[in-house]
């Protein structure tokens, strides 16, 4: 275990230094608080007619759709690139193989710094739409409420990333790769949307997580199918990534 959590803080340390991932944060961010200022446009059309709490109320809810569905998965592709493919073109990884740390801990090292990436992205994105909800006028209403929710969401995010990773197995371009997370992500993403008969054995349609856990009184047995589902890909995908990395040469 010592060697794994040395091997994740060096991952770590590779993503902090890439000042890419802060800029998308930042632009994140703005995008955030950008949906807040609707308050405004509609307070000015309306008078003051439509109040503020009304408005914002759940903003962090209303926001989740494109933390989840976009800025997440735009930034697990590029972090699993970069610690993939790309210390695999430019002959890096071989430092990393040199070092006292099997392979598969090294690949689940590299896979557990690009979640921790996306979900220190998430927990930086919910405060600042908590603060500019309550900064401006919108209250406390779902604040908790969204703070289950991304702690949920956190679980398919988990198994998104190790689906990217094992895409960063079997291409060795880093465009072509990041080409090609991309094309399957939004494929797979269409088909769980628009064709029901295959949505519920899809592993994107469940990124949304909290949607079956909040809101909705289902019971717990008829989840189980769906955890079991989701667990089946996180398994899947970590073990024919683990094995495809442990048969690259660096």
């Amino acid at each position: 275990m010592e060697r794994f959590l040395a091997s994740l803080s060096n991952e770590l340390f590779k993503l902090r230094k890439r000042k890419k991932y802060l800029v998308f944060l930042i632009i994140g961010a703005v995008i955030c608080v950008a949906s807040a200022l609707r308050v405004l446009i509609v307070n000015y059309i309306t008078d003051g007619g439509v109040s503020r709490e009304a408005i914002l109320g759940g903003l962090m809810s209303s926001n989740l759709p494109f933390i989840l569905l976009i800025f997440l998965p735009l930034m697990a592709v590029m972090a699993a690139s970069d610690l993939f493919v790309g210390e695999q073109v430019d002959h890096t990884l071989r430092f990393s193989l040199m070092r006292p740390v099997g392979k598969g801990k090294l690949f689940f090292s590299k896979a557990a710094a690009v979640f921790l990436l996306c979900a220190f992205d998430l927990a930086v994105l919910y405060v600042v739409s908590t603060v500019a909800q309550v900064g401006l006028g919108g209250g406390t209403e779902g604040i908790l409420t969204s703070l289950g929710a991304c702690l949920l969401d956190l679980i398919p995010l988990a198994v998104l990333v190790l689906f990217f990773c094992l895409i960063n197995q079997l291409v060795r371009g880093s465009s072509l790769t990041v080409l090609l997370c991309v094309v399957l992500y939004i494929g797979l993403l269409v088909m769980g949307t628009y064709l029901p008969a295959v949505g519920g054995l899809v592993f994107t349609g469940y990124l949304r997580w909290h949607n079956l856990w909040i809101g909705i009184a289902l019971p717990f047995f008829s989840l189980l199918p769906r955890i079991g589902l989701l667990a089946g890909y996180g398994l899947v995908f970590g073990c024919c990534g683990y094995l495809l990395f442990d048969r690259k040469e660096a």
